[in-house]
Order: C-alpha cells, then sequence, then structure tokens
C-alpha cells in the first residue's frame, strides 16, 4: 500500500513554484512500497534543473521523446528509473552538450543501477526500512528523536536484537535483521563525513527492554557514543515541562547536495511517513531545534545518563 498526498504540485509547471522548492511536494505514507530512493531522488532532481534551465515544461519533453508526461514527472521524482537510451534522449532534449556533465550524470545514473548493499536482505527488511536507509546512505548528517526507544543506530546489539524480537517473523528472519541493521551501524560509523544529532527521551531508558542487564549496557553505550565528536546526544528529562515531546518520533536526512533538500520521516509501527513539502519539513527542522535545546546538554546529558545506568544493577 503506498498513500500520496500532494501538498503542492511537485514539477511545477502550472503553479509558478519551479524554484528552490522543487521536488518538495508531498507526503508519503509508505508500507509496502518503497518511496523514492534518494539516489533516484538526486538524479531526478538533477533532470529537473536540466529541463528548467532549458525552459521546457514536462508535457512537452514528453511529447518530443514520444513517452507520457507521467513518466517524465516519476523519473523527476525518483519513482522510476531512467534506463540509459532514455536518459540520453533527455540529454539531447535538454541541449547538454558538456561532456563532462554529460558523464557525471550517467555516473550518478550508474549509483542508481547499482545493486545496493541491502540486497542480501531484501526478504527480511521492508521496501520501505530500505527506502529510509538509502536516505542514511546519502545523508551526510542524521538529526533523529525517538520518544519510545533508542534509534538503530545507537542500539546495541541485545537492545536491539530483543527490540527486533518483538516483530514479525521467526529465529532466522529475526538474526537476519540485526544482521541487516548491525551493518547499517557499521558503514554509518566508518563514514568520517557522517555526524548524528539526536536527542534521546528519558522515558525510552527507564521503559526496561528484555533486562537491566541490557538496559544498562545499553546506556553504557550511549556514553561511549558521546566520546566521538560526530555522535551529539542530548537527553530530554521526563518531568521537564520546557520538553514538548508532541514532535512524535522523528529522523531529518541533511545531504552534502544543495540540490538535495532536507527529508524528513516518522518511522511508526507498520510503515513510514516521509515529508518532502518544503514547509513541512522546515517546521520539523524549527521542532527539533527547539526541542534539542530544552535537552540537558551534553555534560549534563552525561551525569544524567550516569544516573540512569545505576537504575539497572
Amino acid at each position: 500500500m503506498l498513500v500520496v498526498k500532494n501538498l503542492a504540485d511537485a514539477s511545477g509547471d502550472d503553479h509558478g513554484s519551479e524554484g528552490a522548492t522543487a521536488g518538495r511536494g508531498s507526503v508519503r505514507f509508505l508500507h509496502s512500497e518503497a518511496a523514492p530512493s534518494a539516489q533516484r531522488l538526486r538524479l531526478g532532481l538533477h533532470l529537473r534543473e536540466l529541463r528548467l534551465r532549458a525552459g521546457l515544461k514536462q508535457g512537452e519533453v514528453a511529447r518530443r521523446l514520444g513517452a507520457s508526461e507521467s513518466k517524465v514527472s516519476r523519473i523527476e521524482t525518483g519513482t522510476f528509473k531512467a534506463k540509459p537510451a532514455f536518459l540520453e534522449a533527455l540529454f539531447d532534449a535538454y541541449v547538454v552538450h558538456d561532456a563532462a556533465e554529460r558523464a557525471r550524470l550517467r555516473e550518478i545514473a550508474g549509483e542508481v543501477n547499482e545493486a545496493a548493499w541491502w540486497q542480501p536482505w531484501k526478504g527480511v527488511s521492508q521496501p520501505y526500512l530500505q527506502a529510509l536507509v538509502s536516505c542514511e546512505d546519502l545523508a551526510v548528517r542524521v538529526k533523529s528523536y525517538e520518544p519510545q526507544c533508542l534509534h538503530g543506530l545507537l542500539q546495541t546489539s541485545a537492545y536491539g536484537q530483543a527490540l527486533i524480537r518483538r516483530g514479525r517473523g521467526g529465529p532466522e528472519a529475526h538474526e537476519e535483521l540485526w544482521k541487516f541493521r548491525a551493518e547499517r551501524q557499521r558503514r554509518f560509523t566508518e563514514d568520517t563525513g557522517k555526524s548524528f544529532i539526536g536527542v534521546v527521551d528519558e522515558s525510552a531508558l527507564r521503559r526496561t527492554v528484555e533486562s537491566s542487564a541490557v538496559m544498562r549496557e545499553q546506556i553504557e553505550h550511549l556514553l561511549e557514543l558521546m566520546d566521538d565528536a560526530r555522535f551529539q546526544l542530548r537527553l530530554a528529562e521526563q518531568f521537564n515541562p520546557r520538553v514538548h515531546s508532541e514532535i512524535g518520533p522523528l529522523t531529518i536526512f541533511d545531504f552534502a547536495e544543495p540540490i538535495m533538500p532536507s527529508v524528513a520521516c516518522a518511522e511508526l509501527f507498520d510503515g513510514s511517513v516521509v515529508y518532502q513539502d518544503a514547509e513541512m519539513v522546515d517546521r520539523r527542522i524549527v521542532k527539533f531545534d527547539a526541542l534539542r535545546v530544552a535537552s540537558l546538554a551534553p555534560d549534563a546529558t552525561r551525569r544524567k545518563l550516569q544516573q540512569l545506568r545505576t537504575l539497572y544493577k
């Protein structure tokens, strides 16, 4: 099931919105179908920029190439792969004569067509999760607030596996899902160009997962992560009236390329809501920043974590 609610015209062709907010015109609820992967969306935004530079509308491009307007639109929004021959036809339509520019776009398209590293786990991981991981791979900064449990990039093996066992599938599927999550962690941690800015909710640490031993180890892991400058963690106190947790579970992906706008998502019980609408994303960024400011500063967070660790003996 894939539900797409258009909040603004993604193409901008008929509403005069061909400017900087291109590609941020929808909210998607994802369940059994993947969102536009970050890599496909990246290529689509580059192609859209070329079309606008050429002064063409999607309908004009479709007529010239003998394709449907929806095909051009889906390529630009990252929901459809552009085959090599069609890509070359787009270059011609957009009058892209520069060999270096064509080569760069072909390289981006090549990344889209490469088998994803998570291919071995496609059978056990849901498509919406694969879509979110594609954003995680391309992002240079991940911001997150999880009010009920810890973000996957912060979990220990024991804590993460305990959560996975609560879900669907049997022991073999659970083991494979943890391997998938562990590989996510490894790839993120080893990429020195990435950073994680997280707000950890105190209630998530007071809610025992599996056992006291698991929780103690998990809190110790958070303390270790705080020694890494790339992991910036703050704790939202449970009884602090300044902490407004109504924002709910939220992850924001920031990308290095200016053409890629930030994407916000909320992972739910059986799917995910992905926000690409500029206003909605910006509003969530403001709320996240306010929550972070209201949370404990790093030194106070460290002291609070040490205090919470004593609860689990």
